[in-house]
Order: structure tokens, then sequence, then C-alpha cells
């Protein structure tokens, strides 16, 4: 899985592309974490656009992603899943929780 990350004005926007499985969640939480020490951060998106597949520890980490967020006061949103991730996402009925 490859991250790319973008910074504006309080926007952390993280681009996921490739697999989140249980060999890339270390490497989401490693950037989730140093996306909310970031200072006055205000909102985090994890764009899916390119991301192919996403297994149970994947939707654990979005999961535990959100909530590191909400315990920082900061907004989340998994934004772009599609395919495979989003129809993963919907029948563990965690999709619509990720993307409000």
């Amino acid at each position: 899985m490859k991250i790319t990350s973008q910074y504006n004005d309080g926007v952390a926007r993280l681009s996921l592309s490739g697999e989140l499985d249980m060999s890339t969640t270390q490497e989401l939480h490693d950037q989730v974490t140093t996306a909310l020490a970031g200072a006055r951060l205000r909102s985090l998106v994890i764009d899916a656009v390119d991301l192919d597949f996403c297994d149970s520890s994947g939707i654990q980490a979005l999961v535990h992603s959100r909530s590191a967020a909400a315990r920082q006061g900061v907004a989340f949103q998994l934004a772009n899943a599609h395919g495979v991730t989003r129809r993963v996402l919907q029948v563990t009925g965690v999709l619509d929780e990720l993307s409000r």
C-alpha cells in the first residue's frame, strides 16, 4: 500500500492506494498518528479512491482511525470508497459511520 499525505487549511488528506490488510495497517496507523499530531487539525480525510482491497484488519484500522480522530475533536471522513472495498464496508455495517 502507498499513502500520500496532503495538508491544507486544517485538513489532512491521506490518499490510500493498493491493499489495506494485515501487512499494511501499521503504516496507516503511523500516518494517522502523525496527522493527528499536527497543530490546528480540524478534519482527517481518508481517500480510498485508489484502494483496491480492504480486509477485516483494514476495517479495524479505519474504525480505529476514526476513534483516534474523535478523541482529539477532529472530524473524520472516509471518501471515495468504491468497488469491493465499498461493498465490504457496506456488508460489515461501517460504511455509513466512516463516511459521515
